[in-house]
């Protein structure tokens, strides 16, 4: 079994595969560490950063990140997040490795075809009766295909994770998608329809999530309501409500009176 750190909300094992949803506080660091096996973190919500040797890299709420056996990482968790840790039993990975979809290099993906079939796994884990295992086991060759096609048909180029990395360090006033567009060289509906495939949501819908996140972060800080809406990059308090209820299902007071219960 996996060492996923983190507070567990659920784990179950179906056979061959272990599912663990994990809970991770804001300001959480976890220490430089390896992984026996090969596994998949979905981000449910939230975000955290990731440090490689060599390198690092954002993983933000929507995104599979797939970890190679062996491969040292450190993370650190700016907000509240929760992940869907997934482990593959070794010997059933490698037996599909020949059809090209064995986890062997680090990697990044979102698509809403990746959300939808994580979901199904998600629903899985809570229903948990005797046709689980085959269900699952299903499932999780439905995702590594689809970690293969993306693996093989869809890698990124350099200009569409600029255009990402810039709406992320600008998302309180970002640029228009004529200018991003312009800056990466494409046209905008191009720009359009690759980020949406790649990322799983518009450069709109990432924008707002990013806001909707800070604002999160500045609430749990204390700050006034009408002081966050300006932190967050919303035009005004009653902007950051319709938009934070759209997002969570809950006013930005109800999450304040709902954070001030926990912490208690």
């Amino acid at each position: 079994m996996q060492n996923f750190f983190g507070a567990p909300v659920v784990a179950r094992q179906f056979g061959r595969f272990e599912l663990c949803l994990t809970e991770y506080a804001g300001g959480t660091s976890l220490p430089w560490h390896v992984h026996d096996q090969a596994y998949l973190c979905f981000v449910v919500r939230g975000r955290y950063r990731e440090r490689l040797r060599g390198g690092a890299r954002d993983c933000g709420a929507e995104q599979m990140i797939v970890h190679p056996a062996g491969e040292a990482h450190a993370d650190e968790f700016a907000a509240r997040s929760r992940c869907l840790n997934i482990e593959m039993e070794g010997e059933w990975l490698r037996s599909v490795a020949a059809r090209g979809a064995m986890l062997d290099a680090p990697a990044v993906y979102a698509s809403a075809d990746i959300s939808a079939i994580v979901a199904r796994a998600g629903r899985e884990v809570r229903t948990n009766d005797a046709l689980s295992p085959m269900i699952v086991e299903g499932i999780m060759l439905e995702l590594l295909g689809e970690l293969a096609r993306e693996r093989e048909t869809d890698r990124a180029p350099r200009w569409l994770l600029g255009v990402r990395d810039e709406v992320t360090a600008s998302f309180r006033r970002p640029p228009s998608l004529a200018s991003l567009a312009a800056g990466a060289a494409v046209h905008p509906v191009h720009l359009a329809r690759s980020f949406r495939r790649r990322f799983g949501c518009t450069v709109g819908g990432m924008i707002r999530r990013l806001r909707v996140d800070a604002a999160k972060r500045a609430i749990r800080a204390g700050l006034p309501l009408c002081d966050v809406a300006a932190d967050a990059g919303f035009a005004d308090q009653s902007h950051l409500a319709r938009t934070f209820r759209a997002v969570t299902g809950m006013t930005p007071s109800e999450f304040r009176r709902a954070h001030r219960v926990k912490r208690r």
